[in-house]
């Protein structure tokens, strides 16, 4: 009967760490931002990103996020892969900057996150999209004094 009550308890044990988990899952995010893009040369352009999870949760190990560059249309231009350095597990490592290389479009006009994993104990491990916040960003204007 000990042994009986004692396997129910582990199975309930089990089931309540696996819902801590998921739950923890659920509440890690990233905004994400299209910062800059930076023109290099042989037609390469490089689209600067900054990534946040707010900081003082649980960070991020190295990550691998698939994006697709888009026309007006909607078709996809370009699919590269942004390789994105670990970041988060604290205030002061709340936001790290990354970049996907493409070839330079004049018809690019929105990015499409359509993967990502995370580097886990060296295994990549695949990140729900629903995990990223995309955020518009429009830096101000700059102008010179007449």
């Amino acid at each position: 009967m000990i042994k009986g009550n004692f396997a129910v308890l582990a199975t309930m044990l089990l089931s309540l760490a696996s819902i801590a988990a998921a739950s923890a899952e659920d509440e890690r995010y990233i905004s994400i931002r299209n910062t800059d893009s930076v023109w290099v040369p042989g037609g390469i352009c490089a689209l600067q990103f900054r990534l946040d999870n707010g900081g003082g949760a649980q960070g991020f190990n190295k990550l691998a996020v698939t994006m697709r560059v888009k026309d007006k249309q909607g078709n996809i231009l370009e699919e590269g892969v942004m390789d994105v350095e670990p970041f988060g597990d604290s205030d002061a490592t709340r936001s790290q900057h990354a970049f996907l290389e493409t070839s330079c479009n004049d018809e690019a006009s929105s990015i499409e996150i359509v993967k990502a994993t995370e580097e886990t104990d060296g295994i990549e491990i695949n990140l729900p999209l629903s995990t990223f916040d995309p955020q518009y960003y429009q830096p101000l204007a700059v102008s010179i004094t007449k």
